[in-house]
């Protein structure tokens, strides 16, 4: 009796272990099913986008200085024919003369470079291109009082070059340094820079870029001493650097991205290269 108790103990034992196991297959399986069902919708999901890259809007601060109305005696291309054109800058980023209308609103690079001669006399080229020079570039060369000023557009084959050109000497007025600024807070900056006596040193630097003066740190460079000053921006404003000669043949360049932040420092003197900084990825 106490032998079949037991037996029939043992068999009851063994039915709900094998039960219990059953069950636990069953829920192992319902896991790994929406695990797998899981792993199926992450990599159904759409990858996440980056976020877009930020750009200057430039033309605001650039098309108040260029904007303008300028005559001259020009060239029209391709065949060479001479005429009198005006061509017409709008505050907006449309050029237009006769039937050459372009918008260079969105344009890949702007130039400007205002340069002062041992006579203290300036004179201001500007640049403007939509991309690659071929669908349409704006070039403007205002000249001390005296001197010939230039404006010449183009798109593809055809174009206008045009001298003596009235207006132009306008841009002479004033230190392009204050348009760049425009575009950028002013706000004093950390970049870690090379110590160039030591290049095996690098420290944080504090740059700052406020009221024409750039500072590097203790060394300051008073843009408004500068024999040439100006800015470059690249990518339809992706990005902006800072361009100034000083006396003595000393350089500074300053770049900054479509978002105002610092990510590059240059300057040297005539021997040799005084800063080198560059921002951390």
């Amino acid at each position: 009796m106490i032998r079949r108790t037991a037996l029939l103990s043992t068999i009851a034992l063994t039915l709900l272990l094998g039960a219990c196991s059953k069950n636990q297959e069953t829920a192992d399986a319902g896991e790994g099913k929406q695990e797998q069902a899981a792993d199926a919708q992450a990599a159904e999901a759409p990858a996440a986008e980056p976020a877009p890259e930020r750009k200057m809007d430039y033309w605001k601060v650039l098309g108040p200085l260029l904007a303008g109305s300028y005559n001259g005696s020009c060239l029209r291309m391709p065949d060479g024919r001479k005429m009198d054109a005006l061509v017409t800058i709008g505050a907006d980023g449309k050029v237009a003369s006769g039937d050459l209308q372009l918008d260079f609103h969105a344009a890949k690079m702007a130039m400007m470079m205002r340069s002062r001669d041992d006579k203290g006399q300036y004179s201001t080229l500007g640049t403007i291109s939509i991309d690659d020079g071929k669908t349409g570039m704006l070039s403007l060369l205002s000249s001390p009082a005296g001197k010939e000023s230039t404006v010449s557009l183009s798109s593809g084959d055809i174009g206008l070059i045009c001298s003596n050109t009235s207006g132009v000497g306008s841009f002479n007025n004033q230190a392009l340094f204050l348009t760049a600024a425009k575009l950028l807070n002013g706000k004093k900056q950390s970049i870690g820079c090379l110590d160039t006596k030591n290049l095996l040193v690098r420290r944080k630097v504090d740059v700052e870029v406020a009221d024409g003066v750039i500072r590097i740190g203790d060394d300051a460079f008073d843009m408004k001493t500068a024999v040439s000053e100006g800015f470059t921006l690249m990518d339809g404003g992706g990005s902006l650097m800072l361009n100034v000669v000083m006396p003595q043949e000393k350089t500074v360049n300053v770049a900054y991205d479509g978002a105002g932040k610092l990510v590059n420092v240059q300057a040297r003197d005539k021997q040799e290269s005084t800063h080198f900084c560059t921002a951390e990825n």
